[in-house]
């Protein structure tokens, strides 16, 4: 096997997943006060825009399996990375809100056609060994470059103001992107003539085991879709605590620069257990591993709720571990979906799915503003968090258990 093909193809996956979570995603919050004050707009107002882009986003990742069954991969991504990065620079010379948002939509569509389906997409036709690894290799990419990035374009802002910032973004976008727009590559290895990493042939007789399980045929009303649909709004939607650790931390009368320490905590957390989910998963399967990241973070989520009792030190490795929650939700969901609808489905499942990510973390904000102001503490977030992670845990444990069901039924 050619072995520098894959390592290739994990390389323009890290690339994708900086270029356009990482930058097009998490780093679009460092224009929000300078942009909103020029314009002269509230900054909720221009916040909108991103609100635009991400719903675009989840919306066009519905339509990129089909895409890819009509046209060829590479194209889609040089689509997606080039409208991202224009609409991008031109937001350097958008004069007024109404600009911000058209072009907010149509980074949207950018980054649809190149972020999580497809990199998750991509990944798992050239990994069968080592999946989990590549994946969480591949989206820990994310966090790192909007870890890196974001103080980079807030200097920028400070020093030469937004429109420069969006230059140098756009330019970010590129780089970040060049392995995919330059390398030779194909959506899946049999394209190039090659086997996926650690491909194994199955007996006859498991193979149709597996078709019977459900591999082959797939339908949007069968009980474990429905099952990993709420599994993944309720996951996702505690992941919205992070932007309240500010608030959080004024609450129980700490220090304003703490909720700030327990944000970054939680960044390289995220970034961390997206590794350590990917290592587990190929080693204990992918139920296992969600299973023991959801117990981390139901565990952080009670520290937390401990506040000032448990000490500060306490809070900041409750804060690390709480990045469990986008392990599960970048990563175990992913590996997940592989787990019971198979390569040949993923795509199908994993759109549709993955719409529902941005539902949960979407509403997820509002809802625990909501729940502070009602009760004046974030105790009623974290317990509605706990049972959501408890929840979680039986649906996966009864998805299994479906699972379980046809293939004794195909025996």
């Amino acid at each position: 096997m050619k072995r520098k093909e894959y390592i290739w193809i994990l390389v323009i996956a890290c690339g994708l997943a900086a270029s356009s979570l990482g930058i097009c995603t998490n780093s679009v919050g460092v224009f929000y006060a300078a942009v909103s004050e020029d314009l002269g707009v509230l900054r909720g107002t221009f916040a909108f825009h991103a609100t635009l882009s991400l719903m675009t986003t989840a919306v066009v990742a519905l339509w990129v399996p089909w895409l890819s069954k009509r046209f060829p991969f590479k194209p889609i991504m040089i689509a997606g990375i080039l409208l991202s990065a224009g609409a991008t620079a031109l937001m350097s010379v958008a004069g007024s809100i109404g600009m911000f948002y058209v072009l907010g939509v149509l980074r949207g569509v950018g980054v649809g056609l190149y972020s999580t389906v497809p990199i998750t997409m991509l990944v798992n036709q050239w990994f069968q060994k080592k999946n989990g690894t590549a994946i969480g290799m591949a989206l820990s990419f994310s966090g790192l470059s909007g870890a890196v990035c974001s103080p980079v374009l807030s200097g920028l802002i400070a020093t030469s103001g937004w429109k420069i910032a969006y230059l140098v973004m756009s330019g970010l976008v590129l780089v970040f992107s060049l392995p995919a727009l330059v390398l030779p590559y194909s959506m899946t290895p049999g394209e190039r003539g090659l086997k996926p990493y650690g491909y194994e042939e199955q007996p006859k007789e498991q193979e149709e085991k597996t078709a019977a399980a459900g591999n082959r045929t797939f339908s949007y009303m069968q009980a474990n879709f429905i099952l990993m649909c709420i599994f993944t709004v309720l996951l996702t939607s505690i992941a919205g605590i992070t932007q309240h650790f500010s608030g959080y931390s004024q609450s129980l009368g700490l220090v304003e620069t703490f909720g700030a320490a327990l944000m970054s905590c939680s960044m390289i957390g995220n970034i961390c257990t997206k590794l350590v989910i990917g290592f587990i998963s190929d080693r204990l399967g992918p139920v296992k591993a969600n299973l023991i990241m959801m117990g981390a973070n139901a565990a952080s989520i009670l520290v937390l709720m401990a506040g000032t009792r448990a000490g500060t030190t306490s809070l900041l490795i409750a804060a690390f571990l709480f990045g469990s929650v986008f392990a599960v939700a970048a990563v175990g969901i992913p590996l997940l979906t592989r787990y019971f609808f198979g390569n040949e489905h993923y795509a199908k499942a994993y759109a549709v799915i993955g719409f529902f990510t941005s539902v949960g973390s979407s509403s997820s904000l509002a809802v625990i503003g909501y729940l502070y102001d009602l009760f004046g503490t974030y105790q009623y977030a974290f317990a509605a968090a706990v049972s959501f992670l408890l929840i979680n845990s039986l649906l996966l444990l009864a998805g299994v258990a479906l699972k379980r069901t046809n293939v004794r039924k195909s025996s």
